[in-house]
């Protein structure tokens, strides 16, 4: 398959995961933040976390049809989460700064990571390696 048309599918199969993702992650997000006493910095924190075994085994099956498995991989996956959990705060808390600005804050947040994320999982998580091709 060509490369460009495979990478645009994984992109619409990565939006799709992403999507519900997006629902689990703001889900969590708005329930905890308007419903406890956490503030909304520790609110998305705790959302994030919910959707990283979502996140590694549909991304890893579905959008990327990875079927092989490398012990070195679910290190990777969660290196890239990590980094993306620390980069999705700091961006979160930097727009969050202005009163009423939790939804824009949440939402600039999720679309820094899920540019990192993606460009992260396709060429560092779920890479083919040359003895696989």
């Amino acid at each position: 398959m060509d490369e460009n048309r495979n990478t645009a599918l994984q992109a619409a199969r990565f939006l799709i995961v992403s999507g519900i993702s997006l629902s689990i992650d703001y889900g969590v997000y708005a329930l905890l933040s308007e419903l406890t006493a956490l503030d909304s910095s520790w609110a998305k924190r705790i959302s994030f976390a919910c959707i990283f075994f979502w996140g590694y085994f549909a991304h890893k099956y579905f959008t990327f049809k990875n079927r092989g498995f490398s012990a070195t991989e679910p290190a990777r996956f969660a290196l890239l989460y990590l980094s993306g959990w620390a980069i999705n705060s700091v961006v979160h808390d930097y727009a969050s700064t202005h009163p009423g600005a939790s939804t824009p804050a949440f939402l600039a947040a999720t679309f820094v990571w899920a540019c990192w994320n993606f460009i992260g999982q396709k060429f560092f998580v779920f890479r083919k390696r040359e003895c696989e091709e």
